[in-house]
């Protein structure tokens, strides 16, 4: 279990890596990455033909820090804390590619000879790869440059004799990818292979099948939820999401430096040198530190009301079609926490009086409708999941009453389409209207 864990856990640190293979002239790019509760930062840095990448770890694992160096066709892992460095070679291609929208479909053979495999290894079994990519048309402007909206669905599932893995998974993801300027380096996706060298048994070599199908393309990501399911059916099957979130974009000058070898660090013998061990307590220690932090964002109903201060009781949103209703009361009531505001999650006006309130705040969403797909793509994704790559439509009434009298101060109208899941859209929505709401209090 264990060693499906760290495979697993490479695998997704791959993907969550791979949309970060393109290269720009001088940009710094900081993002944050969010599993189960739990948010890690890096920052990009891109030069010419080069890229740097520094992640915190996830989960109480560190990542190693990575140079791209497109110029000599390799890529240098390097922990600073053990003073190492392992130099890893573009991958070639030489696992077995079935383009499905190609007419007719035939199998298609290996471009490449592997290598001769050593006499004591064993053949394996055969991971087969379901990949498929789907441009939805939708098209914005972020940071300054055209992003697209894009749907990805990628499977992967081992033989029964299969020595690398022996449970599938899924990753779906949904995002806004653009091209970064003066691209010199462009790698070409290849799904979660990447690991194979690592994690794959010395003495058992398995073969790699990826089936591919759509026409769109990638790029770098700007936003990203990824949907994982791990595991077989029933109680062996577990799902989690993560997301990813562009914080800065800019350019900068940098020190040509950031892109080689630091002097006085020692070449490992294999990239497992590398690797930190597996750190229980960081991980208990992290999670906790997150969950403090969002803490901070909400008033405590038992907190005397400061001088000065303007407390609002923000009931549970109402509305047909909506999931969480107690997640996002308490979402509402941390948007609306600024300067001299400070917002309560109450049952009803009677508990917003108890607690010292001045206002009572009401949500409705009159109207939540799933957002059509652009030409019908959504049915070009086989085995796909609706609402892991959508958007809604929603109309939401926000009645901001004054206790004391009960009249109403504000009243703002929501109306738009708004990506994500249903209670991910209903955020979003929320956010445009706590901003009306505070607005009205001025």
């Amino acid at each position: 279990m264990k060693k499906f864990f760290l495979f697993f856990y490479a695998a997704v640190i791959a993907l969550l890596s791979f949309v970060h293979t393109a290269t720009a002239q001088q940009y710094k790019i900081r993002q944050v990455n969010e599993i189960s509760g739990m948010k890690s930062e890096s920052t990009v840095y891109v030069k010419g033909m080069r890229k740097r990448t520094e992640s915190a770890g996830l989960m109480g694992m560190s990542t190693p820090t990575t140079i791209e160096q497109c110029d000599l066709q390799r890529t240098i892992k390097i922990n600073d804390k053990k003073k190492l460095y392992f130099i890893e070679p573009f991958s070639k291609e030489t696992d077995e590619v079935i383009d499905e929208d190609a007419k007719p479909v035939t199998p298609a053979k290996n471009k490449t000879v592997p290598a001769k495999e050593n006499s004591t290894t064993r053949k394996g079994g055969v991971i087969t790869m379901w990949y498929s990519i789907t441009d939805t048309g939708e098209r914005k402007k972020m940071h300054g440059l055209t992003a697209r909206h894009i749907w990805t669905y990628n499977k992967m599932k081992p033989s029964a004799d299969a020595c690398s893995m022996k449970d599938s998974f899924i990753i779906k993801t949904d995002g806004w990818y653009i091209d970064l300027p003066q691209f010199n380096c462009p790698v070409t996706y290849r799904p979660a292979t990447s690991t194979q060298a690592t994690y794959s048994k010395p003495e058992c070599q398995d073969r790699y099948v990826t089936r591919r199908s759509g026409k769109g393309k990638l790029g770098f990501p700007l936003t990203e939820t990824r949907t994982i399911i791990m595991g077989g059916k029933g109680a062996q099957t577990s799902e989690f999401t993560t997301s990813l979130e562009t914080l800065e974009f800019s350019t900068a000058k940098l020190d040509s430096m950031l892109f080689e070898i630091p002097p006085g660090y020692t070449l490992a013998q294999s990239e497992d040198e590398l690797q930190d061990k597996f750190d229980v307590n960081a991980m208990v220690n992290q999670y906790k530190n997150q969950n403090n932090n969002n803490d901070k964002n909400n008033t405590d109903p038992t907190e005397q009301k400061k001088p000065g201060m303007i407390r609002i009781g923000v009931l549970a949103p109402g509305g047909d079609g909506l999931g969480d209703v107690s997640s996002l009361q308490q979402y509402l009531a941390g948007t609306l926490n600024n300067g001299t505001v400070e917002a309560i999650a109450v049952t009803d006006e009677e508990d917003a009086r108890k607690n010292n309130c001045d206002y009572s705040l009401t949500t409705e969403f009159t109207k939540i409708k799933q957002a059509s797909k652009v030409g019908g793509l959504l049915k070009a994704i086989k085995n796909t999941d609706p609402n892991a790559a959508s958007s809604f439509n929603m109309e939401a009434t926000l009645t901001l009453k004054k206790l004391a009298d009960g009249s109403v101060k504000v009243q703002p109208n929501v109306s738009g389409k708004y990506d994500g899941k249903v209670d991910d859209a209903a955020r979003k929505a929320l956010d445009d209207g706590s901003k009306q709401v505070l607005r009205g209090l001025r």
